[in-house]
C-alpha cells in the first residue's frame, strides 16, 4: 500500500513538472499597452495597442495644428511561429476601422517593447 501511494505521488510530481516545463516553453503573449510616437514640425502621431487575452484595442491619435483626432478599433490577434522559427502576428479588426488594417506582420517582443512589422512600440508604464 505504501509503495502504491509513493508511486502515485511521484507520478503526480512528474506530471506537474512536465506541465510547468511545457508552459514555460510556450509562445509569449503580449499583455498591457504599447505605444509608438512620432512628432514632426509640431504635428504628432500616437498609435497604442492594448492586449488583453486574445483581444487587441488599437488607438490612433493624430494632432495637426492643435486639432486632435482619435480613432479606436477593437479586434482579435494571434501570434504564430513560422517554419523558419520567426514570429508573426495576425491582426483582425473586422470591418470596424479603416485606420487599422487587418493582416499578418512580423512580430518581435523584447524587454519593454514589441515590434509589429517595421514599427517599434514601447511598453506604456503606469
Amino acid at each position: 500500500m505504501k509503495k502504491t501511494f509513493m508511486r502515485a505521488i511521484t507520478l503526480a510530481l512528474v506530471a506537474v513538472l512536465l506541465l510547468c516545463t511545457l508552459t514555460a516553453c510556450g509562445k509569449k503573449v503580449p499583455a498591457g499597452s504599447y505605444e509608438a510616437k512620432l512628432e514632426v514640425f509640431g504635428q504628432s502621431w500616437n498609435v497604442t495597442y492594448t492586449f488583453k487575452g486574445n483581444k487587441v484595442t488599437a488607438t490612433n491619435k493624430i494632432t495637426i495644428l492643435g486639432n486632435v483626432n482619435t480613432v479606436t478599433a477593437e479586434g482579435k490577434y494571434e501570434i504564430t511561429e513560422t517554419s523558419d522559427g520567426k514570429m508573426e502576428i495576425t491582426l483582425d479588426f473586422g470591418e470596424e476601422s479603416e485606420s487599422f488594417k487587418d493582416g499578418t506582420y512580423t512580430y518581435e517582443e523584447g524587454e519593454g517593447y514589441i515590434k509589429i512589422g517595421e514599427f517599434k512600440y514601447n511598453k506604456v508604464q503606469k
